[in-house]
């Protein structure tokens, strides 16, 4: 997939930090990724491209907009990912009208401007990184909670262990890091710290330092500057400024506590180092297995849902540090760092954040719904079949003339999973899709079917059971009904040589809600095994037999390494909606001109669904 991120960076913050391990894992799993930025100097394996995108006239978010739109088409850009308000507004304009589609993530609360209320300029889908940014977005923002996706920062937690084990503090000082911006209310927040609690922990404790960590200090409020500037001469080298520095996780695995908010707590925790959660919005304390959960809802203190934040309760947290450094609370417990990791693991995130890309992509690509149509048998004739679980030649070939009249496109699941995940350009995308399926691989698929279909160019799903060694469908037949042959290996392949879609239909058509756990899944991932060797192709799609599952059944079809599984009329309204519940609409006998024009139409899904309420 090629992936645009578009980011300011006129000073380094969290944001920055997420796009650049984003970008570099995307990098490292085969993705084409590109950076448009303030900064052209950032350390990344991604392709900068400068760009000011912080500078917010309107002559230059003009440019921005026009420069953004010539780069996704010059490049194939599969999604823009947009990582600030700035950056989701150009994304907005640059991305109206094409295919590509934009996701941006939200990393704080946003300010209520008009152009949010008078655009969707945060494009087709949202990540939100906390719980409680989720809330704001609805309560406050107005977004539509099924756009948003709860997904927390990603971090890469592969050096923790090596930092754990190589660093050592050879000094006898127990260094303290304030480590975050120093502008804005953090940077005043930073500032009290400094001047209101530290004088008096400096006093009592003489082996303290404390560290500021960050930009921005020229931007704090002169009268701070000052007193910080009295206490350095009053505690020479014990209370120290470093700006930015490229070595923070070093500094942090030496340190003996950390003062921090967002992807400085999530780092800390992950190396196991006393936290201090304090943010712009809130101040939690020292972290512990009670608070950890209140601490991830806000981002270790930075994002509340609403908009009146407390004042900074200074003397509490002065309070609470006099006591941890006179050894009164206990150190963190590591079961804090395990649950961090685990919870904020980026290969987790990652593929996260790749379903988000996907969905945005069909949702862009494909708004409605695309008409799924089921058919089994194909006969030159028609039979006697109670179920009317067939449709013959000649009626197919109907069907086949009226899909051609309304231009209706023919894909495979595997067609729209390459256009999803980016396999394809998304300029050759079909404007009006339809997928065809056959369950059961009935022979007459072969002698009728097959070449129809070739006459007219199109390709279609077969589901077939793994055990080609079943000759006839028993579970019709044996209970009565009509007997039909299926299909034999060579038959069965000459659907795959012909680029049709093969998919699983278990391996002996058995009810799977009626089986044990062992036995369902047994005959979901082995047909899916059995039918990979025989086609020597990937197998991506299962249907259930009879349409029947549940949830233990669609779980054990993720398990089997399935993409997507089809029911037959339950689902949602679109395929991602639930893809493992894809609705398929019945072809039956009688289906004629009529029938059909409303079977193949993008609003048929909407009726079917209006028609079982009544």
């Amino acid at each position: 997939m090629n992936v645009l991120h578009v980011m300011c960076t006129n000073f380094l913050s969290g944001s920055t930090n997420y796009v650049l391990t984003l970008a570099a894992w995307q990098i490292k799993t085969g993705h084409q990724v590109y950076i448009i930025t303030d900064d052209a100097t950032l350390e990344t394996s991604a392709k900068l491209i400068p760009l000011p995108i912080s500078d917010r006239s309107y002559p230059q978010r003009v440019k921005n907009i026009f420069f953004i739109r010539k780069f996704i088409l010059a490049h194939g850009i599969h999604l823009v990912h947009a990582h600030s308000r700035a950056s989701s507004w150009v994304s907005y304009f640059a991305t109206l009208g094409l295919k590509t589609p934009l996701v941006s993530t939200i990393h704080g609360r946003q300010q209520l401007h008009l152009s949010v209320k008078l655009f969707d300029i945060y494009g087709d889908r949202v990540i939100s990184i906390c719980p409680h940014l989720t809330r704001h977005l609805v309560e406050e923002v107005g977004m539509k909670p099924e756009k948003i996706h709860q997904i927390p920062n990603g971090a890469d937690f592969s050096s923790v262990l090596e930092l754990l084990q190589s660093t050592s503090n050879p000094t006898p000082y127990r260094d303290i890091l304030l480590i975050g911006r120093l502008n804005g209310r953090k940077g005043v927040i930073a500032a009290q710290i400094t001047t209101i609690v530290f004088p008096q922990i400096l006093e009592k404790y003489a082996d303290v330092r404390l560290f500021l960590i960050g930009g921005g200090y020229d931007e704090l409020p002169l009268h701070y500057r000052v007193a910080i500037n009295d206490l350095q001469k009053r505690f020479p080298d014990r209370i120290i400024l470093t700006g930015f520095v490229n070595d923070v996780p070093k500094r942090m695995a030496a340190a003996h506590a950390i003062i921090g908010a967002g992807r400085v707590g999530i780092g800390a925790l992950a190396l196991q180092k006393p936290l201090f959660a304090i943010g712009e919005a809130c101040y939690h304390g020292l972290i512990n297995k009670e608070n950890l959960q209140q601490a991830i809802n806000s981002n270790y203190g930075d994002i509340l849902p609403c908009k009146n934040f407390p004042a900074f309760d200074w003397q509490q947290f002065q309070r609470d540090l006099d006591a941890f450094l006179a050894g009164l609370c206990p150190m963190p417990e590591k079961c804090i760092s395990h649950q961090v990791i685990n919870f904020y693991n980026i290969e987790e995130v990652f593929a996260q954040i790749h379903r988000v890309y996907e969905k945005a992509i069909a949702h862009r690509l494909w708004p409605r719904h695309i008409p799924i149509l089921m058919y089994h048998k194909t006969p030159a004739q028609p039979i006697d079949c109670s179920h009317s679980i067939y449709v013959t030649r000649s009626t197919i070939g109907k069907h086949l003339q009226l899909i051609r009249w309304k231009r209706l496109q023919p894909i495979t699941f595997s067609d729209y999973l390459a256009y999803v995940k980016g396999e394809l350009p998304l300029q050759t995308a079909p404007k009006r899709p339809i997928i065809l399926t056959f369950d059961d691989g009935y022979r007459d698929n072969y002698e009728n079917l097959l070449p129809l279909m070739e006459r007219y160019g199109y390709k279609g799903v077969i589901f077939l059971l793994g055990d080609s060694s079943i000759t006839y469908n028993y579970w019709d037949a044996d209970r009565g009904y009509h007997r039909a042959a299926l299909m034999d290996k060579a038959q069965r392949l000459a659907f795959a040589k012909a680029g049709w879609e093969i998919g699983a239909h278990t391996m002996t058509h058995p009810d799977l809600t009626q089986l044990s756990e062992e036995e369902a899944f047994a005959e979901i991932v082995n047909s899916k095994l059995q039918l990979e060797k025989e086609i020597n192709k990937p197998v991506q799609v299962f249907a259930y037999p009879f349409g029947f599952y549940n949830e233990k059944v669609k779980k054990m079809v993720q398990q089997a390494g399935f993409d997507l599984a089809v029911a037959t009329d339950s689902g949602g309204m679109h395929i991602e909606e639930d893809r493992f519940r894809i609705f398929r609409t019945s072809v039956f006998p009688r289906d004629g001109w009529f029938q059909m024009f409303k079977k193949t139409s993008w609003w048929y899904r909407k009726y079917y669904r209006w028609k079982r309420k009544i």
